[in-house]
């Protein structure tokens, strides 16, 4: 592949994103399970509602996804994905998990980490002690541990890890020159490397980005019956470009998917372009095959910072130095209260208290867009800046 011109790399940090399945996927309605009384591994619902609730949360909330210089969603998992039968946490192009060292140990244990492309497999969650029993036990401590944590409640004793590193970018990271880290190389004695800090979930990768971006400007989302009828949700932007997603994959229900294929859609509607990019080099242009012609890898995964910050995280966390600034490797602070009060699945709490506002950051090159709508009834409703979906003429 050539090597792209500024212009080219300079856009579509545009579409670095997406969270695409391997596969299309059929209509997404409630299962059996849930239709029974039980708890789902992921949102229920007709797509049309996934994609209303996706749309409150992305357009309507005060944590809105989109900006003029970015595409934004939390790490969090939206509600719905859990561990019913499987732990399926780890959906938005970001995966985390709890790692745990109790008074005493030589190093951490972790828990609920992904461990292979198969969705839901997971290394066991809970934090057992000895003696009581117990199921799903990552880490088994002694009573007398369990009472040295409950005298020092704010004590950190682990850390929640969130990495955006994609699941088919290769290593060894730089802090760890040809597959070998160092004393420094580690978080509580887990080495950078890939089994511990790459994403292992096959749609958070590379090239599932790539196919995501692709099959969105390819395509068409569906249209309104009348453009007029404002009560109709396909005259929204992003309610379009969910729809879209639920057709190419049913992934809809997740935050990030249909952010980027709206955003995506919305550029081809409004006769979006970079110059010097062509329509069919844009897919690789914005997310170029990884390692580069040269060898050399340019993106590692995509940038977590928190709403307000790319640069930035929340209280508590920080970015691990894996020898290079892609800040894809976070650290987040496990408290022995943390731990304490969530024995069964300390995982929980990286989503819960951390999870919301560690945020991923897709960089849009604002001044390098050149818009010229065309004539359809989708180009007549472009603002000055079209891919900012709810504020386009902000």
């Amino acid at each position: 592949m050539p090597m792209i011109s500024t212009h080219r790399s300079l856009l579509l940090a545009l579409a670095l994103v997406a969270v695409a399945c391997d596969a299309p996927s059929e209509p997404v309605e409630q299962s059996a399970e849930c239709s029974e009384g039980e708890k789902c591994d992921t949102p229920g619902g007709s797509q049309a509602e996934q994609c209303e609730a996706r749309q409150a949360e992305v357009l309507d909330s005060s944590q809105r996804g989109f900006t003029p210089e970015a595409i934004r969603w939390a790490a969090a998992d939206v509600e719905g994905v859990n561990t019913a039968s499987r732990d399926s946490r780890g959906q938005e192009y970001t995966e985390y998990y709890a790692v745990v060292k109790p008074p005493g140990a030589d190093a951490g244990t972790d828990l609920g980490r992904p461990k292979s492309a198969q969705e839901g497999d997971v290394t066991p969650n809970a934090v057992c002690v000895k003696g009581q029993g117990g199921s799903d036990c990552g880490l088994t401590i002694t009573e007398d541990q369990l009472a040295t944590l409950e005298d020092s409640p704010t004590d950190v004793v682990g850390a929640c890890v969130f990495t955006s590193w994609h699941a088919d970018v290769p290593g060894p990271l730089p802090a760890c020159p040809k597959g070998k880290c160092g004393s420094k190389a580690n978080l509580l004695g887990l080495p950078f490397n890939e089994e511990f800090f790459r994403m292992k979930i096959s749609f958070n990768s590379n090239g599932a980005a790539n196919d995501l971006v692709k099959k969105c400007f390819d395509g068409k989302s569906p249209a309104p019956k009348t453009w007029s009828d404002t009560s109709d949700p396909l005259t929204n932007s992003f309610f379009r470009g969910c729809m879209q997603v639920q057709e190419l994959y049913g992934t809809g229900w997740r935050r990030s998917d249909p952010s980027v294929c709206a955003v995506v859609n919305r550029l081809d509607e409004c006769g979006c372009t970079v110059p010097g990019v062509s329509r069919e080099d844009l897919p690789s242009a914005l997310i170029p095959p990884q390692p580069g012609p040269d060898g050399k890898v340019t993106l590692r995964g995509f940038r977590l910072g928190t709403w307000d910050d790319p640069e930035g995280l929340p209280p508590g966390c920080r970015y691990l130095d894996i020898g290079e600034d892609s800040h894809t490797v976070v650290a987040c602070d496990l408290t022995a209260s943390d731990v304490v009060s969530n024995l069964n699945d300390p995982k929980e709490v990286c989503r819960r208290t951390y999870g919301p506002n560690v945020v991923v950051h897709v960089p849009l090159p604002k001044d390098a867009i050149v818009c010229k709508p065309g004539s359809s009834q989708a180009a007549k409703t472009c603002g000055k800046i079209p891919w900012n979906l709810g504020a386009e003429n902000g």
